[in-house]
């Protein structure tokens, strides 16, 4: 069987909360998650609607100190011109070293999020078109390794681009995606390299996994061409109602909702590292084979975020690598 690899979630929307050097400080906070022994370090995207830190720089920070640990975005959204975001991403795994993974998705529906779409200059009713022909043209790009690329698309067209620098890994980096509708799934099956819901249960998981599986197959890719990873919140305390009364606090700072409601479109476990390590493992046992962790903290301070870490890595990681 596969190895569980498990990685965090940097804090960059805590990092423009936070009032201090928060921000300075991701590239050692990742640096800091590879010597705790996490295999991945994530950065997702919000340039409006929920202001974080620019994921590409954040993770390119995080290149410059760490040696080992995979970088990953959680997610890009469609908001740059394919070719500027293929040159970005190349650029970045060389710099790299071909660590990174590109998790891309399409923005979640809500009304911030489409008027965030609208200040980019972008229609939010296209997006699901724009972020398949983004994905297209990236690999298209990356596969002629500086030879011209000509692409005729109902949203955006080429004539003759020859992108340089090639990226390290051939090919590019692995694109994974983080939607789960049907349509998205067998195209995740035939296309994608990994995938990444933010599932709410191991059950509806393994059913979109199983769906994305057979997907691979009928298109004739191997077992391993497809990577199975999970997004998912997780705080770990000395007991559960404390692990609640943080994830609590968090999601209230964080997105201004409470956790009821953050838990009908996330997957979101507190408790002890026991009682977490069981809830993960029903997702490995569901097909589960990245675990992608954000750490919820009590307070978005950079203090209270590294303990996290090193509590995580501490009680969690070694119950996850036994797996």
């Amino acid at each position: 069987m596969t190895a569980v690899k498990v990685g965090i979630v940097l804090p960059g929307r805590e990092s423009v909360v936070d009032d201090g050097p928060y921000p300075a400080n991701l590239a050692s906070i990742a640096r800091l998650a590879e010597d705790c022994g996490f295999d991945s370090v994530w950065a997702g995207e919000s340039p409006l609607a929920r202001s974080r830190m620019n994921p590409l720089l954040a993770l390119t920070a995080a290149a410059a100190v760490t040696e080992r640990i995979q970088l990953g975005t959680a997610v890009l959204m469609p908001l740059r011109p394919p070719v500027h975001l293929a040159h970005e991403l190349a650029c970045l795994d060389r710099i790299s070293g071909g660590r990174l993974i590109a998790g891309i998705g399409s923005g979640f529906a809500s009304p911030a999020t489409e008027q965030e779409f609208a200040n980019y200059g972008l229609d939010f009713a296209t997006r699901l078109g724009r972020m398949r022909e983004t994905v297209d043209i990236c690999q298209a790009l990356w596969k002629a390794q500086g030879q011209p690329v000509s692409y005729e698309g109902r949203h955006y067209r080429l004539k003759d681009a020859a992108l340089l620098p090639n990226p390290a890994q051939p090919g590019g980096p692995p694109l994974w995606i983080a939607h789960s509708g049907p349509k998205m799934l067998q195209r995740t099956g035939r296309q994608f390299d990994g995938w990444m819901p933010t599932s709410t249960s191991p059950d509806k998981y393994g059913e979109g996994w199983n769906q994305v599986a057979a997907a691979r197959e009928a298109a004739g890719r191997p077992g391993d061409a497809v990577t199975a990873a999970v997004y998912l919140s997780v705080a770990v305390d000395r007991t559960k109602q404390d692990a609640e009364d943080t994830l609590g606090s968090y999601f209230r700072a964080y997105y201004g909702l409470p956790l009821t409601t953050m838990r009908t479109t996330q997957g979101i476990f507190g408790g002890t590292a026991d009682e977490v390590a069981d809830r993960l493992r029903q997702y490995v046992d569901n097909g589960a084979r990245h675990l992608i962790l954000r750490l919820p903290t009590s307070e978005l301070t950079e203090a209270r975020y590294r303990t996290a870490v090193q509590r995580t890595a501490q009680e969690l990681l070694p119950l996850l690598r036994a797996l």
